[in-house]
């Protein structure tokens, strides 16, 4: 069997379980690629997945998006790995806080902004942005932490003096050729996610952002928003691994480097690279991973990417396996039994 016909089969078994309705995926591997898709949009099960369905990737927009937008700034030298985030945003009340600190999020920020269901405006987010306190000395642990990159968002538009999709559509998706990848989909093309009961939505959440903060800002945010497909994000991953990419090799060459370890309490190792994760035992990486060169990424909504550049691979799967609701979410085995199917 090969390794696309062994990955199909893995998302076939999770959608016949009922473990998630669907999935899209993209393989990388010698210097071909391969794409499918399985399953269903919705729990109703009618309506096929197809390769043109658009998916809300969430946290991948965290590496798709916002890393490479700034480290675009640092190899322009328009920023440093030094420059402190209140030089650019002048009511963020740290001074010694940098731009590399929250790419490794190892900056003392928290993961996340208390009952961010409640939010109602942007405004109101970047309020509460401003209001968190640090939590930990700079560097002791790493606590992946979505206000981090909503502040490397906020840096983005301040710098290019634009709101984040038009940077990402003029320095990333048009040069990479990425015609489907948008923060502002039609819903007409969009996998649903969750039912969403709370005092600022009701209803089911399709075309629009299923994170609650940024839902808040209409989608348009550093950690969350973007919506894509596997064929795109394929052509992310082998601009990477081909040295195509939208910066210098030099700064690429950086971005698979490690640059902050942390032991857990229960013991577990959390490695960051440059936005990216580095692998871990026990990671949705698999078990035969290449440590120096390989990074990754994993979205809330049941997405993951991984980059291999010593065996020039990458994979990539969509899922809405948040649908119909969160607590539902099964897909995480499946990733690494995905892995070791292809990192042989």
């Amino acid at each position: 069997m090969n390794v696309q016909s062994k990955i199909k089969s893995i998302l076939n078994e999770g959608v016949k379980k009922k473990d998630f309705v669907g999935a899209s995926y993209g393989i990388y591997i010698n210097q071909h690629r391969y794409l499918g898709v399985t399953g269903y949009l919705d729990h109703h099960y009618k309506e096929k997945v197809k390769p043109y369905t658009l998916y809300d990737v969430a946290s991948l927009t965290k590496v798709i998006v916002t890393t490479p937008l700034i480290l675009k700034l640092i190899d322009d030298k328009k920023l440093s790995f030094d420059t402190e985030i209140k030089s650019i945003l002048k009511d963020f009340k740290y001074q010694d806080i940098t731009i590399k600190d929250l790419l490794i999020h190892g900056s003392g920020l928290p993961a996340d902004i208390i009952s961010s269901k409640t939010l109602k405006s942007k405004e109101e987010l970047i309020e509460r942005i401003y209001k968190a306190e640090v939590i930990y000395p700079k560097h002791s642990k790493i606590v992946y932490s979505d206000i981090g990159f909503l502040l490397l968002g906020l840096i983005i538009e301040k710098m290019y003096q634009m709101p984040i999709n038009e940077v990402a559509e003029n320095y990333i998706f048009k040069p990479l050729h990425m015609y489907q990848s948008t923060f502002k989909p039609k819903r007409i093309f969009t996998a649903p996610t969750e039912y969403r009961k709370d005092s600022v939505y009701q209803g089911l959440l399709k075309g629009k952002v299923h994170d609650e903060k940024a839902f808040a800002a209409n989608g348009l945010t550093g950690h969350a928003g973007l919506f894509s497909t596997p064929n795109d994000i394929l052509k992310f991953i082998q601009a990477i691994l081909s040295n195509k990419f939208i910066f210098s090799n030099e700064m690429v060459d950086l971005m698979f480097q490690e640059q902050l370890v942390y032991k857990t309490d229960k013991g577990d190792i959390l490695r960051r690279a440059l936005g990216f994760q580095k692998p871990s035992l026990n990671m949705y990486f698999g078990s035969n991973y290449i440590y120096e060169d390989t990074i990754g990424h994993t979205g809330f909504t049941g997405c993951h990417l991984i980059i291999d550049r010593k065996r020039q691979i990458g994979v990539v799967v969509l899922s809405n396996a948040v649908h119909p609701y969160r607590d539902l979410n099964k897909i995480f085995t499946y990733r690494k039994r995905i892995s070791d199917s292809i990192f042989t």
